[in-house]
């Protein structure tokens, strides 16, 4: 499955290593508005060549394939921040074994 390879990134080493050596994401200043109707523009526009008709089949199944995408990665989002959290109460649970860790820790109360 291909969201396997996700969820085996989703700890805080793999958070780590993408901010350390992997790129960024591209600078975009648009808001999520502008972000999504740009290319719905431009698909708008292409399927007019095709088909002149304002409620095209086309536009209703890329809307369609759209919404369905967009539940599908939200819910494996979803699942990463979830694996993600185990990670981290993993991580601090096994740090609390260390004596520096809990020096500190009793410090800051």
């Amino acid at each position: 499955m291909f969201v396997d390879k996700i969820f085996e990134r989703a700890t805080i080493r793999g958070i780590a290593d993408y901010l350390l050596f992997g790129m960024g994401p591209n600078q975009d200043n648009r808001s999520y508005e502008e972000r999504l109707d740009e290319p719905y523009m431009r698909f708008e526009k292409a399927v007019e060549k095709y088909d002149k008709c304002k409620t095209s089949d086309l536009l209703d199944l890329c809307n369609e394939v759209s919404s369905e995408m967009a539940s599908v990665y939200m819910e494996i989002g979803l699942q990463v921040g979830v694996l993600i959290i185990m990670d981290l109460i993993q991580n601090i649970s096994n740090n609390q074994n260390n004596e520096i860790f809990k020096n500190k820790f009793e410090n800051t109360q």
